[in-house]
């Protein structure tokens, strides 16, 4: 069944609405028909088996069948601090982010991010609100991935709250840093701060400050890996490792 999240205003325990981009998907790229059933979300946790009654491209409608927990929500909550990268890297991302679990991205301003500004462009926050939004309905997630206006590394680092907080570093030897795994094993974890660098990674004062602020740097293997596949490949390995694949 395609799944929708929806305005909690849209929802009800014996209806739900579909309008604007939705209704119009729906109906004319999905062509979805009276009678099919389909999965609404209100981003709270719950999610509720919909068999639709009426469908045009202005609005689509429908009876809830079932009210039923999101059960589809990894048991580890990642918050991903993400240095900024270009565009369509970033927005990468935030799309296969969220596939793999992610529950709420950080976008960082670091010493090597071409970005420099913790301004937001007028409309960017939408933007990627979306891309999060029909990544989470893809693959079925319970929860849209929270996301956080851009902050400075060293704000980032102070406030993260984490029970564990790690730090990709490239530049890391195997005698002075440990491997993501090693650094995982053995603790339980319910909430990680996982910080990746841009391209050009991380400079060596900002590790040191992320030492300072009791934050693990960690390598991902003997080969280079871009700002984004890093992101990705550190984030699954962190599900794995706590069973938030399963």
């Amino acid at each position: 069944m395609h799944h929708f999240f929806i305005p909690p205003q849209n929802l009800t325990d014996r209806q739900a609405t579909l309008t604007g981009e939705q209704a119009r998907q729906a109906a004319q790229v999905l062509r979805l028909r009276v009678g099919e059933r389909v999965v609404v979300l209100d981003n709270t946790g719950w999610e509720y088996v919909v068999r639709l009654t009426a469908v045009t491209p202005q609005q689509v409608s429908g009876d809830v069948v079932e009210k039923r927990v999101a059960a589809r929500e990894p048991s580890v909550h990642i918050t991903l601090y993400m240095a900024l990268l270009k565009r369509e890297k970033f927005e990468w991302v935030l799309q296969k982010g969220t596939e793999v679990g992610v529950s709420r991205f950080v976008p960082v301003i670091t010493q090597r991010t071409l970005a420099q500004d913790t301004a937001m462009k007028p409309g960017k926050q939408e933007r990627w609100h979306k891309i999060l939004t029909e990544a989470a309905e893809q693959s079925r997630r319970g929860h849209i991935p929270a996301l956080s206006e851009p902050v400075r590394l060293a704000a980032a680092l102070a406030r993260h709250g984490a029970d564990l907080a790690l730090i990709a570093w490239e530049e890391a030897d195997a005698a002075s840093v440990v491997g993501l795994k090693s650094a995982v094993a053995g603790t339980i974890s319910t909430s990680v701060a996982l910080f990746i660098g841009p391209e050009g990674g991380f400079a060596a004062e900002e590790i040191e400050l992320a030492k300072s602020h009791h934050v693990q740097p960690v390598t991902l293997g003997k080969r280079i890996l871009r700002a984004e596949t890093a992101a990705i490949v550190a984030s699954s390995l962190l599900m794995y490792e706590a069973a938030g694949l399963g």
